[in-house]
């Protein structure tokens, strides 16, 4: 069985995704699109909290010019 996850919200509260229920896997593509995209910072990672899942968001390395 697999578990699914309705969002992933940021651990500061706003919410990164809503929408078909993802598997975990889908939801670490999904942040490394993000990563890549340049929309999150790397580092950024999921953490399962209970039926959720957060993202908790890298800090932004020095000399990093996003």
């Amino acid at each position: 069985m697999q578990i699914l996850f309705h969002h992933i919200r940021h651990a500061e509260g706003p919410i990164f995704y809503a929408g078909e229920p993802i598997s975990l896997a889908d939801a670490q593509v999904m942040i490394n699109d993000g990563i890549m995209e340049r929309r999150l910072y790397p580092g950024s990672f999921l953490r399962v909290a209970g039926v959720e899942l957060l993202l908790e968001q890298a800090a932004m390395s020095t000399g990093d010019h996003r």
